[in-house]
């Protein structure tokens, strides 16, 4: 489980303006002042929480098994992912609900206002991701493994609702407050639950990366927030 105490993001200023579409437009002032004034405002709000665990995984014919668990992830994505691996972990994090009441606020008040937090609270969750996997890292190293990129349902072909399944193998209800509607949708909004494999090495030679690459997306030549220089992407991954 992560070290919730230690979890606080950035909201860096340029993931921010990616978010809004930025594309190196001329800032008026009042904007530009707007933005950083937001962003210490989403600080201030939010409440950023993880929990993580890992599980030893099978890999099948009709899918990935995550043992100890009734969880088999499908689709060919997975499986290319944990390919090599032995181990996996599951995790899921949140910045909580008060920063969705405050963006809620805003689109009655201040719309402009309401999509900067939007975009500064998209930041925030990416970063806690980043921030957790980076503790996942870390921790994995010691043993002389690696890890692989994380990876959500509903990119690529790995089903949506495996989100549920995630959260339930979790207790992410119970241990971070998330939770999922009817509709396959987390509550709090800007929440995220995730696979990241582990693989040795040795074995297998270090042929994974635990860096995302909007390059290496399926949605590259379509989506409006890719980073054209490569680097992290925004999440939204599908492996080609």
């Amino acid at each position: 489980m992560a070290n919730n105490e230690y979890i606080n993001p950035e909201i860096d200023r340029e993931e921010v303006l990616r978010y809004l579409c930025y594309r190196g437009q001329k800032l008026e002032d009042d904007f530009s002042d707007s933005i950083d004034r937001i962003r210490e405002k989403t600080k201030s709000v939010i409440t950023p929480r993880a929990v993580y665990e890992k599980y030893p995984i099978e890999i099948h014919e009709h899918g990935v098994e995550i043992k100890g668990t009734n969880l088999v992830l499908d689709g060919k994505d997975i499986k290319k992912l944990l390919r090599g691996c032995r181990e996996c972990i599951l995790l899921a994090a949140t910045i909580g609900v008060d920063i969705e009441r405050e963006i809620r606020k805003r689109e009655y008040s201040n719309l402009s206002e309401s999509l900067i937090m939007d975009s500064c609270a998209t930041t925030a969750i990416e970063e806690v991701c980043d921030i957790v996997q980076a503790e996942i890292e870390n921790n994995i190293s010691k043993s002389g493994m690696k890890i692989t990129m994380r990876y959500s349902p509903g990119y690529g072909d790995l089903p949506i609702y495996r989100n549920t399944e995630i959260l339930n193998v979790l207790q992410a209800q119970k241990r971070a407050g998330i939770t999922i509607n009817s509709s396959g949708i987390m509550i709090p909004r800007k929440s995220v639950a995730a696979v990241i494999g582990i693989y040795n090495p040795d074995e297998t030679g270090d042929i994974k990366s635990s860096k995302k690459s909007c390059k290496e997306c399926r949605c590259y030549s379509t989506c409006v927030y890719r980073r054209e220089s490569g680097g992290f992407c925004c999440g939204n991954q599908g492996i080609s």
